[in-house]
């Protein structure tokens, strides 16, 4: 929990603090008012660099542009700043100029920081192209320096002895006219901001414009309204301080990252939302699957009943009508439940139930499973597997439900009188196990597509079969959940196909660790 006393006794040292360095300012200013605006501009001058080196060293990860041009901005204000410093009088770097020189400047530097505080919210969303932003200043200004040094076409700002002229009066409240204009343009903006970082920046606007407001009333350029203009110039820039700076350096995601923030902040809440979307739709899966489930195998068994002539003999469209029942039924059954088993996967709630067995074993209850339509259609099943395969570690059930789909599908697939080859190999690693039939084949472009939930492949061949295009993305989903891969090959269609995955060897322990794995991803 916060401690809020030690909060509020944080906030008044730093106001003492503060109010401690005007005093010592103040002091500076009495036995030297040189001194005093020389470190007054220098606060200024380096708070602008630091702005500048802290946007531009990181405009590769700015989510916020504004940033990126306040700080090209404020260089170049710095700069402005600086020759202003050395103009003052007393400093004997522009010897034959006087005091008007310092003014003039000083309203210069003010209008380049104005207008680019005024036009920088329109660059938030926006790309810079920084290079034209840095050559756009820099004409810019050596055309405002050009009227001063070169053409001496400035306008007057200051007379020794008379004070400030109208152009200069005017230009201060023209000034203070554009920041205070900045204002609601970040405000309508203020969602791509931290509120504390956009309510700092706004203190500095509005310390700016008093301070320039304040600079209309002085006539010594020595007065007491000019040293609290400076004053309120060094409030102005202390707030930009901590509003990029400070914030940029102690709280980096609330300045420079901050859509990154709220992007990641949405996305949690976007998966918090699929996650309670996925368990709902597994809630009303499994209660529907077992609400669909009972009255199908009802139907089902009375079909079975009928179809064996337990209740008497059938006739032939009896008979053909009674086992398309039967044939629906199985086939609306086995979706619900591939339906079903997809969901969970989906959900990261199926269970998995390892255990060794033997893979030869195994292929004879698959093989009775299929021995129907393998017999209807007379189709060869060849088996090659080595005498001396070592038992598999993996989930039986879940093996099985593999090897029907695909031998089912192969058996489907392939024309009358065809043939299917299961190979199983081991390398001591991982299990391979391929289903080769001499069947319809698969166009190249489709070979990816198959492995997705209700896709077939589009081709007139394949129409001719029912499916739902659910067998093979549940399989391929089990065998991922097992640690392995799936995939088919196929030179096209007319040329069968041959569907291979690789399920891992390892022990009890490895395997349990793989499937925690596979569940939290």
């Amino acid at each position: 929990m916060v401690d809020r006393s030690s909060i509020n006794i944080k906030k008044y040292a730093s106001v003492l603090l503060g109010v401690l360095v005007l005093f010592i300012l103040y002091l500076t200013r009495r036995y030297s008012y040189l001194l005093f605006h020389s470190i007054a501009e220098i606060f200024s001058i380096v708070v602008a660099c630091a702005t500048y080196m802290l946007a531009w060293n990181s405009r590769r990860f700015l989510d916020n542009n504004y940033i990126l041009f306040v700080g090209i901005a404020y260089l170049f204000v710095g700069g402005m700043d600086t020759i202003h410093a050395l103009s003052f009088k007393g400093m004997g770097v522009f010897q034959e100029y006087g005091s008007d020189l310092t003014v003039q400047l000083w309203i210069i530097s003010r209008y380049i920081q104005s207008i680019s505080l005024l036009i920088a919210p329109f660059f938030i969303g926006r790309k810079i192209r920084t290079s034209l932003v840095f050559l756009g200043y820099t004409v810019f200004i050596s055309l405002l320096l050009g009227t001063v040094f070169y053409w001496d076409i400035f306008p007057i700002c200051f007379i020794d002895g008379v004070g400030l002229t109208p152009f200069k009066k005017i230009s201060e409240y023209v000034i203070s006219l554009i920041f205070l204009a900045s204002i609601p343009l970040l405000l309508h903006k203020r969602k791509e901001f931290d509120t504390n970082v956009l309510r700092l920046i706004i203190a500095s606007i509005i310390a700016t414009i008093f301070s320039e407001l304040t600079f209309t009333l002085y006539t010594d350029v020595y007065g007491f309204f000019n040293l609290i203009g400076h004053f309120l110039k060094i409030i102005a820039f202390y707030f930009i301080y901590r509003a990029i700076i400070q914030t940029g350096l102690i709280k980096p995601f609330d300045l420079l990252f901050r859509n990154l923030k709220q992007s990641e902040r949405a996305l949690r809440e976007s998966k918090e939302r699929a996650e309670f979307a996925s368990n709902a739709k597994s809630d009303f899966l499994a209660n529907m699957s077992h609400e669909l489930r009972t009255p199908l195998n009802a139907i089902i068994g009375f079909s079975e009943i009928l179809r064996d002539g337990v209740c008497g003999e059938l006739n032939k469209e009896q008979k053909e009508s009674i086992n398309d029942i039967h044939e629906s039924g199985r086939h609306l059954l086995q979706m619900i439940n591939d339906i079903l088993d997809l969901s969970k996967v989906e959900a990261g709630k199926m269970e998995l139930q390892p255990d060794f067995f033997s893979i030869s074993d195994s292929m004879e209850d698959i093989h009775s499973i299929v021995r129907d339509v393998v017999n209807k259609k007379h189709l060869d099943m060849q088996y090659i597997i080595p005498d001396d395969l070592p038992d598999i570690y993996a989930d039986k059930v879940k093996f099985k439900r593999i090897m029907y789909n695909l031998l089912s599908n192969a058996a489907k697939f392939t024309p009358d009188r065809g043939i299917i080859a299961i190979n199983v190999s081991f390398d001591g690693a991982k299990y391979l196990i391929s289903i080769a039939d001499t069947g319809i084949g698969i166009d190249p472009k489709d070979h990816v597509v198959i492995f997705e939930e209700f896709r077939q492949i589009d081709s007139s061949q394949s129409r001719q079969y029912d499916g739902t295009g659910l067998g093979l993305a549940l399989s391929r989903k089990l065998v991922e959940l097992h640690g392995g891969k799936i995939w088919v090959e196929s030179d096209g269609l007319g040329m069968g196909s041959k569907f291979s995955f690789t399920l891992m060897q390892g022990e009890p322990r490895e395997y349990n660790e793989l499937k925690v794995k596979k569940l939290k991803v």
